[in-house]
């Protein structure tokens, strides 16, 4: 008996989602797809959910033999490369928090978004500790959790955002210039010979600079406008469904 096809506990607007997915759909690995609803219920702080993933984030592969818990791995399972370049590219990449330049980002374009925002992870916060007297087994790990929400109000707080913001965005910049340089030689791939876990990463980053409002800055690089059309055009990343715009309609059906 064969063994059974891969799960992948997604998010459809997650970002580390989208990198697992264009990944394991690059890989050509089928895989069955379980959509977790990380806004209206929060099913990632589940009980159920926190033994599979302590971290309580979204994705997680359940394998026949493990449990691949960050995104980072399932690239590696999925398009497993070792080489020092493609290490440097994704260390550099995972490097970087995507949350603070996305919700930065978020909280100054849209007015109501400071509110909604600071009230989601208020709530989250206090669902995390109220779980972790509920759950002993699993306190330990509501609690830290607990602890990061309580570092996201910190960071996001109105007296903080811009600050933090302005800077993300000018790291997120730096990465634009470094990309465009390395890709100025015409090469098809970030790391030569082949498609593999770099691209994978930097196709998402680059469409989260759309998603953000920076498309513009990717098409003033002339080499990485080349290959963001290039990685853009590719039949995964479509299927893997990308997103590069906040599309209400894809929002809201995902939380309803």
């Amino acid at each position: 008996m064969s063994d059974p096809r891969p799960r992948l506990y997604h998010a459809p607007s997650s970002y580390y989602s989208m990198i697992a997915r264009l990944s394991l759909i690059e890989a050509k690995i089928a895989f069955d797809p379980v959509p977790v609803d990380i806004h209206r219920k929060a099913a990632q702080f589940e009980p159920q959910y926190a033994r599979i993933n302590p971290h309580m984030t979204v994705p997680s592969l359940i394998l026949p033999d493990r449990v691949l818990s960050e995104s980072r791995d399932i690239v590696a399972y999925a398009l497993p490369r070792d080489d020092d370049a493609t290490k440097a590219w994704l260390d550099r990449h995972y490097g970087f928090p995507i949350e603070e330049l996305t919700f930065g980002w978020l909280l100054g374009w849209n007015p109501l978004a400071p509110r909604f925002v600071a009230k989601g992870l208020a709530r989250n916060e206090a669902r995390l500790r109220a779980l972790a007297s509920a759950n002993p087994d699993l306190a330990d790990l509501y609690l830290r959790r607990a602890e990061v929400f309580a570092g996201r109000r910190r960071t996001f707080d109105p007296a903080n955002v811009k600050g933090v913001y302005a800077g993300r965005r000018a790291e997120a910049l730096g990465f634009l210039d470094a990309l465009d340089a390395e890709l100025r030689d015409r090469r098809e791939v970030l790391v030569p010979p082949s498609y593999g876990p770099a691209d994978v990463v930097w196709t998402v980053f680059l469409a989260r600079m759309r998603f953000i409002r920076m498309g513009a800055e990717i098409a003033r690089r002339p080499a990485l406008a080349r290959y963001a059309a290039a990685m853009f055009g590719r039949p995964s990343f479509r299927a893997a469904d990308v997103w590069t715009r906040l599309d209400p309609f894809k929002l809201i059906k995902q939380v309803l």
